[in-house]
């Protein structure tokens, strides 16, 4: 079952009645939503629940004894305190083993085993490692970051534990973000689960939007642009010239901000409908003018996460990684490469843009000296042309590390890089004339987008919001109508949901 599919939308209306329905208790809100939430997770592979369950686990055993075992006061030097400070750093080391062992079992026993295997027959060695075929559980990449989030937080006194069994299964589990995210933090997502929830009409409005939005993202934009003007390219690089190379690219980039972004408006609307509120994922990435800028816009959640509990408890440390804020990126973006799939490719998507941070980073600190002893690059880099080339340059960047990030391989990342400039005669071509004008709409609506954002456009948004009720209802019919003649039923996967 799936955000998008035809089964959800017949599960989610009956799960809303009875939840609002239900006395304004937590309990009782908690009990309705970890019960459809496990049966969520259910409908997509029954053998592989139990696998969340003990995660879910083991990380509310770790909270119970960080809870019970509360950390003394850092001036007391006793040899109890010693004794307690390392029980409770065997309590976190046990949280990572297990967090980190299950995602290196899932997700890259088999990448590590085919890895071994060629260096073994480089040097000569018939010997080799088996290699399993494991079925990777839904969104482990997802609640594992989120439960050693609050593990995290707990550990260093920033956040109570949970000490409710039925809260912390429940923001464990919560199902509109347990495929792909939104990644929550515990400080966030557990208050509200704790309190009850009541029904308020903004909250329905925006949570309305929300999913409609999401659902045009994925089911229209992504499943539209990916298989009439991405996948043919990608699979067969080299039977296409360089304008499909280049349209394939720039389409690739409006299917993963659409797939990806829009199933976090879905899930951020399903959530708004339950009365909880989701952390926002996507800002308006596409309008970034810096590297820095744009991933404080693109999965925010994640960035955030690996900024907190890597990039600056390493840098701002006492150890080897104090004050070395290059190799600091580098690791940062080689581990968010590793942590979206077990491929070489993966990692040179992340190196490329660690790379593009360390390099923004010296550009930066360069253009302020000059900054702090000419004030006229002040005004410069205020100026339209610095502004437009900066965003020129962020984009243009983004766009050629997509390559390695969708090529299933070295080898057509190679092949496709070079049809950039020279290649075949071929184009995708489509038939239809539905998917045409579907093409065209899905690139318009992601225009549109974006241009209600932009401040000569955001005073026709706002006019628009304030047209009376049935009028927004007749254009808001009209795209429901849209999609019922031009979507089909069930939308693919996500892509995020690989991951």
């Amino acid at each position: 079952m799936s955000l998008v599919d035809v089964d959800f939308a017949f599960w989610f209306p009956v799960v809303f009645g009875i939840y609002w329905l239900l006395p304004r208790k937590a309990s009782y809100q908690n009990t309705l939503l970890l019960g459809f939430s496990y049966l969520f997770y259910f409908s997509w592979n029954p053998r592989l629940l139990p696998v969340l369950l003990l995660a879910t686990a083991v990380d509310y055993g770790v909270s119970e004894y960080l809870a019970t075992h509360v950390a003394p006061s850092a001036d007391d030097s006793s040899a109890e305190a010693a004794g307690r400070r390392r029980a409770r750093r065997y309590a976190l080391i046990l949280s990572l083993i297990y967090n980190l062992g299950a995602l290196a079992y899932f997700k890259y026993a088999g990448f590590f085993a085919e890895s071994l295997n060629r260096q073994l027959a480089a040097l000569g060695f018939h010997a080799s490692l088996p290699v399993l075929q494991v079925v990777l559980p839904l969104g482990i990449s997802f609640y594992t970051l989120q439960k050693l989030g609050y593990i995290f937080d707990v550990y260093r006194g920033r956040l109570e534990p949970c000490r409710s069994l039925l809260v912390f299964t429940t923001f464990v589990a919560f199902f509109p973000q347990l495929i792909a995210g939104p990644i929550s933090r515990g400080s966030q997502l557990i208050p509200q689960l704790a309190a009850p929830r009541q029904l308020r009409e903004r909250q329905l409005v925006e949570g309305a939007s929300s999913f409609l939005l999401g659902y045009v993202m994925k089911a229209l934009v992504a499943d539209t642009i990916g298989p009439t003007l991405v996948d043919p390219v990608f699979s067969q690089p080299a039977a296409y010239g360089p304008a499909a190379h280049w349209l394939a690219l720039v389409g690739y980039a409006v299917q993963v901000f659409a797939d990806f972004g829009g199933y976090s408006f879905l899930a951020i609307g399903c959530a708004r409908f339950l009365g909880i509120e989701l952390p926002v994922n996507f800002d308006y990435p596409y309008l970034s003018k810096s590297l820095p800028e744009f991933w404080r816009r693109w999965h925010i959640t994640l960035n955030r996460w690996l900024f907190d509990y890597i990039y600056d408890p390493l840098v701002a440390g006492s150890g080897w990684w104090r004050g070395r804020f290059d190799a600091g990126l580098l690791l940062v973006f080689l581990t968010s490469g590793l942590w979206h799939g077990a491929r070489v490719t993966f990692l040179v998507w992340g190196a490329m843009h660690g790379t593009g941070m360390i390099v923004h980073r010296h550009w930066d600190e360069f253009y302020r000296s000059l900054c702090r002893r000419d004030r006229a690059y002040v005004e410069r880099r205020r100026s339209v042309p610095y502004r437009t080339m900066a965003w020129a340059l962020t984009q243009f960047f983004f766009l050629v590390a997509l390559i390695p990030f969708r090529a299933g391989s070295w080898g057509v990342v190679q092949t496709f890089s070079a049809g950039l400039l020279v290649g075949g005669q071929g184009f995708p071509t489509i038939t239809q004339a539905a998917a045409r004008v579907s093409v065209i709409v899905s690139f318009a609506f992601v225009a549109g987008y974006y241009l209600v954002k932009l401040p000569r456009f955001e005073g026709w948004w706002a006019r628009f919001q304030a047209l009376p009720a049935p009028i927004r209802g007749a254009v808001y019919g009209l795209v429901a109508v849209w999609l019922l003649l031009f979507v089909p039923l069930n939308a693919t996967t996500f892509i995020y949901r690989q991951f």
